[in-house]
């Protein structure tokens, strides 16, 4: 006699899809649809030869071509003149299509992309399938008993619109938020080309600085030997070309630190060569815009308020949500059952979860903290940007007063270097006074320079404060 649990295996194998192959067969074809629309794998390997790929720089007219098809909500298309060098907005406009940064920032618009592909999706309906065996008893020829179900979460939809809201105010935020650091990384570049390019000339000025005051040191150092002149002159003499040198050392210095900040916001390669634009006119004096007009609709203008503001209003979203998720969650379901004796039923069922102990309150509450970090943070941002273009506007009033005294000076150094070297074809002056007011005059063509690139610093800082592109140079004189 056949035992009956081995029995009841046979009838497990002989009977279940014989007496139930419509629901296998539809089992086996909502599988199937199921998994011919599943994402595939596709690996992505992290080689050497990919990530040199990623690095490499583009030839000149790809750039060309990326420059004047640049999409940004305040930098404008730019036809790129390679010829006569790199000027301060060209450098901008490459930091944003070559910065490494840049990249990484862009990949968020790609989750941002996913989260709200997410957020639309309504839940799966779950499938339920039980079967039983006759396992023992009297009468082990009954039938096998199965069951099939199906069940859906129905309050999905109640919030489905607020997710998919929550996440285009999100979507919308991360764009905003990487244009604004483009921006940031591209006014950047524009500063240290600028900041190159007058320490360039302040080298040139330096440079010719040094030969003078090696020539004066020649002269004296031949005039001591023959007892012309004290050896205090002659110290002296060395005193100030030594001076001299470690000054035009230390810009060499900062010349090549600012042209490895630039290499790395223009994404090349550290002893890659750059050749900048050295023609690029500075400014001499800044006619700001009046405060008030700066600060008018500052909100809307500045990028990284405008993506706090839709970061804020996703949060509100999402809060909403949270307090809606407090109340019960319901299921609606189907299900299609046959008992051993051959009974076969059909149902409908309904289930709901009962708000007692959780009733979402943590997840409300983090909502509600957040939602208040966000507001805080956004008008801290708001007051800061008011605040730094109220100082920028004092600076820049500053350095166009220093700006203006300097350049009257230089006039009247200019003419005392003339009159020396008048008076020293005619003997009347030695010349030593004649190099002394030579060097002044050249300081103050250097310090002028530095008053002129601190001018453009504050007009740049100005830019980003307010959100408003050439706000430095729409109302400038320039040289």
């Amino acid at each position: 006699m056949t035992p009956s649990y081995l029995q009841a295996a046979n009838n497990f194998q002989l009977y279940p899809f014989k007496s139930i192959g419509f629901y296998h067969w539809a089992i086996r074809i909502a599988l199937s649809l199921v998994l011919s629309a599943c994402a595939h794998y596709q690996p992505l390997p992290l080689t050497e030869d990919s990530i040199q790929q990623q690095l490499q720089t583009p030839s000149r007219e790809q750039l060309t071509i990326q420059a004047a098809k640049i999409k940004h909500p305040l930098l404008e298309p730019v036809k790129f003149d390679m010829e006569d060098g790199l000027s301060p907005d060209e450098a901008a406009i490459l930091a944003v299509l070559r910065n490494p940064e840049l990249r990484v920032a862009r990949d968020q618009h790609g989750i941002a992309n996913a989260q709200l592909l997410q957020a639309g999706l309504l839940p799966d309906p779950q499938v339920s399938y039980s079967f039983s065996a006759p396992s023992g008893g009297t009468d082990l020829n009954m039938n096998n008993a199965f069951g099939l179900g199906l069940s859906w979460e129905a309050t999905a939809l109640i919030w489905r619109q607020n997710k998919i809201t929550a996440a285009g105010k999100q979507q919308q935020g991360v764009d905003l938020q990487i244009a604004w650091q483009e921006w940031q990384i591209a006014q950047a570049a524009k500063l240290a080309a600028y900041q190159l390019i007058v320490y360039s000339r302040q080298q040139a000025l330096l440079s010719e600085m040094a030969q003078r005051l090696e020539d004066n040191r020649a002269r004296l150092q031949e005039a001591a030997e023959l007892g012309l002149v004290t050896e205090l002159e002659r110290v002296a003499a060395v005193s100030a070309k030594n001076g001299v040198d470690i000054r035009l050392l230390a810009l060499k210095l900062q010349m090549k630190q600012q042209q490895q900040r630039l290499n790395r916001a223009l994404g090349l390669k550290p002893h890659e060569g750059v050749n900048l634009q050295q023609d690029i006119e500075l400014v001499s004096a800044m006619n700001a815009p009046a405060y008030d007009a700066l600060i008018y609709n500052v909100e809307n203008r500045r990028l990284d308020l405008m993506a706090l503001k839709r970061g804020y209003e996703s949060q509100e979203e999402r809060l909403h949500i949270a307090v809606m998720q407090q109340f019960p969650k319901i299921s609606i379901g189907f299900d299609s059952a046959r008992d051993n004796s051959n009974l076969y039923t059909m149902g409908f069922g309904v289930s709901m979860t009962v708000p007692i102990f959780d009733r979402n309150q943590g997840q409300i509450a983090l909502g509600r903290a957040t939602r208040q970090q966000l507001f805080d943070q956004y008008t801290s941002r708001l007051f800061q940007a008011r605040a730094d273009i109220a100082e920028l506007l004092v600076t820049i009033a500053s350095i166009n007063k220093q700006i203006q005294s300097v350049r009257h000076a230089i006039p009247d150094l200019a003419n005392l270097v003339n009159a020396y070297q008048t008076g020293i074809k005619n003997g009347q002056v030695d010349v030593f006074n004649y190099y002394v007011a030579w060097n002044s005059l050249t300081d103050k063509k250097i310090d002028l320079l530095t008053l002129e690139l601190q001018l453009v610093q504050a007009g740049i800082a100005l830019e980003v404060a307010s959100g408003l592109y050439h706000v430095a140079t729409d109302f400038n004189e320039k040289e």
